[in-house]
């Protein structure tokens, strides 16, 4: 029991994205249990020692994945998964794709993942060349102020279909804080690249959500071959190479 509770402990050495060490807070805690379920063993309670390290195995899963950006190229996205691959499978494919998410997963049986016994889903890291980055035509803007809060972008990925080469979409909701899409652009029938010559890849990083309803929603599925869900972005960063 002690092993598991120690291999649940350093599991989460990766949920720091920048250093390879342990926050200190993960550290005193790991230690604390430890010496909790040292000392239920000792005194014989081994009920209670199992009741710890089954609530560790349970959590530890779902702390890590969470906290974790699972870095992704939208490139690829077409080729590796359906138009009608569920947020699920997605994210579970990205995670499992991604060397360093998903370097525990050799301790586990059967092809599992950590991503399987995760109670939230990872976040995704989504590297977009300009060139994929489009305008929906859609846009929120604030109730009180009238000014532009977000935009909805898609993203374009290619995937063989019988021979003949389909656009898959990923719709994204961008702030526009971020100016992803220069507001002073208002031609969305090019690319972002072609748009305003930016030729950056941004990173966007968000969460995977439902698809939003409504009409204008709707108007896009018909126009595009777009994915059951989205992205919604809270971190953009470009990398320049």
């Amino acid at each position: 029991m002690l092993v598991v509770a120690g291999i649940a402990l350093f599991a989460n050495s990766a949920v720091d994205r920048t250093d390879d060490g342990l926050p200190w807070e993960v550290t005193l805690a790991g230690f604390c249990v430890f010496a909790v379920v040292f000392c239920a063993i000792y005194a014989k309670k081994t009920e209670v020692a199992l009741s710890i390290v089954t609530m560790i195995a349970i959590v530890m899963p779902t702390y890590y994945v969470h906290n974790y950006e699972v870095p992704a190229s939208n490139w690829e996205l077409g080729s590796m998964f359906p138009l009608k691959t569920s947020k699920e499978e997605v994210l579970r494919g990205c995670f499992k794709a991604a060397p360093n998410a998903s370097r525990f997963d050799k301790m586990l049986p059967f092809d599992l993942s950590l991503a399987h016994f995760s109670v939230l889903p990872p976040g995704l890291a989504l590297r977009v060349n300009t060139s994929e980055i489009y305008h929906s035509g859609l846009k929120l803007d604030d109730p009180l102020t009238k000014e532009r809060t977000h935009d909805y972008l898609l993203f374009s990925s290619p995937r063989k279909v019988k021979e003949k080469t389909e656009s898959l979409v990923l719709l994204a909701r961008v702030p526009s804080k971020f100016e992803v899409w220069p507001k002073n652009i208002e031609d969305y029938s090019f690319s972002l690249q072609t748009a305003s010559n930016i030729v950056a890849p941004p990173t966007m990083f968000g969460e995977v959500t439902k698809l939003d309803k409504g009409p204008a929603i709707e108007i896009l599925q018909r126009k595009h071959h777009l994915r059951p869900f989205m992205l919604d972005v809270y971190r953009v960063e470009y990398v320049y190479e």
